[in-house]
């Protein structure tokens, strides 16, 4: 019996079947730490920027709904330094919210000098994207687009309000 080793007993490797069976649980149980820890801290960053950005946490909340059921692409390039991060192409179908009663919205000629300062700030804060991103909806906007959204004067703080976290890089 030349060259060859001892064949492990039965007792031998049950044992060690054991070991590597609560090796195995002890690595998930830090798995799912990790993960909740992970959690909590892109919830921090979330709610960090809903607030620089304006926003409450429940209208952050609201603006996540839509993507409750939705997978999103993982490949998509990232945004260009500087720049803000674009919603899907076609982001998931949100409730709109309710338009305000018509005596409560501001005189045409007011929301209208609204809406010119607020494409000259989208145009400053985002260059030549601005008209796309004014027309195009976003989760933060309860999955409308700025525009829609400019069509009360807390709608124009909303969109100024989103518009500065941008420029800051929120």
């Amino acid at each position: 019996m030349h060259g060859t080793s001892p064949t492990p007993s039965l007792t031998h490797l049950e044992a060690e079947i054991q070991r590597l069976l609560q090796a195995r649980d002890a690595l998930e149980e830090q798995r799912q730490r990790l993960r909740v820890e992970e959690l909590k801290t892109l919830a921090d960053a979330y709610a960090r920027k809903l607030q620089a950005a304006g926003f409450s946490i429940a209208e952050g909340l609201a603006a996540l709904k839509p993507y409750a059921s939705v997978r999103l692409q993982h490949g998509a390039a990232p945004a260009a330094a500087g720049a803000p991060a674009m919603p899907p192409a076609a982001p998931p179908a949100a409730p709109a919210e309710a338009r305000a009663p018509r005596e409560a919205r501001a005189p045409r000629a007011s929301l209208t000098s609204a809406l010119d300062a607020l494409h000259a700030r989208a145009a400053q804060v985002l260059g030549e994207d601005a008209h796309r991103w004014m027309r195009r909806a976003h989760p933060l906007l309860g999955g409308q687009a700025p525009l829609q959204v400019a069509s009360t004067p807390q709608g124009v703080e909303k969109v100024h309000a989103l518009l500065a976290a941008y420029a800051r890089g929120a």
